[in-house]
């Protein structure tokens, strides 16, 4: 059991290592070199777990789309409002990319990677529809301007949900979770129609 439990953590400190080195430098610059002395184990505890540096990456793109479909399932089962579901689903993926350095490694390796060495399917072309088709019905809806359209509205969203995570913090600042929803706030406020409601 504690040799199981070794193991496991070693298995851990490896990824979270590897998220670093990809999060820093990219999937091509990274080396396993340079994860092995982020992580201070030795070559072959590493060969122990991953083959190679895309056997990485793709465990890690792998975990970045589980925390997607764990998010997704539970917009869809709320039965959201589509204005409501484009702010759960911002707030939500934000926080996740602030807070879990596998998943913002996951997003760069997903738009780094070619398609075919993904295997969890493309990342994020499923979060660019979700947004869009959201958007298409929340504008149907009557609670997103008209003349916005919805990719441009995909494209915002997107750019605050990867943006926020290389915000400085200013000394004192809100929490993670408010600052984000005061971004919210600001973008609802441009794109709502008059009369919808604030705090969808």
């Amino acid at each position: 059991m504690a040799k199981q439990e070794r193991a496991r953590r070693t298995y851990e400190a490896i990824l979270d290592a590897a998220a670093e080195e990809f999060v820093s430098l990219g999937y091509t610059r990274t080396t396993l070199g340079g994860v092995v002395a982020r992580t201070g184990l030795t070559k072959g505890a590493l060969y122990g777990h991953f083959s190679s540096k895309e056997d990485l990456a793709r465990t890690l793109v792998r975990h970045g789309a589980a925390v997607w479909a764990g998010l997704l399932a539970d917009i869809e089962s709320a039965r959201l409002a589509p204005l409501r579901a484009l702010r759960t689903t911002t707030l939500s993926l934000a926080g996740r990319l602030w807070s879990d350095v596998r998943v913002r490694a996951a997003f760069r390796l997903a738009s780094e990677m070619p398609g075919d060495a993904l295997e969890s399917g493309p990342l994020f072309t499923q979060v660019w529809d979700f947004l869009v088709g959201n958007a298409k019905q929340a504008q149907a809806d009557g609670e997103i301007r008209m003349r916005c359209s919805p990719e441009s509205v995909a494209q915002l969203l997107l750019s605050l949900v990867l943006g926020f995570q290389h915000l400085p913090v200013p000394r004192g600042d809100l929490p993670a979770r408010d600052r984000i929803e005061e971004l919210w706030v600001i973008v609802a406020t441009a794109l709502r129609s008059p009369g919808a409601a604030l705090d969808a």
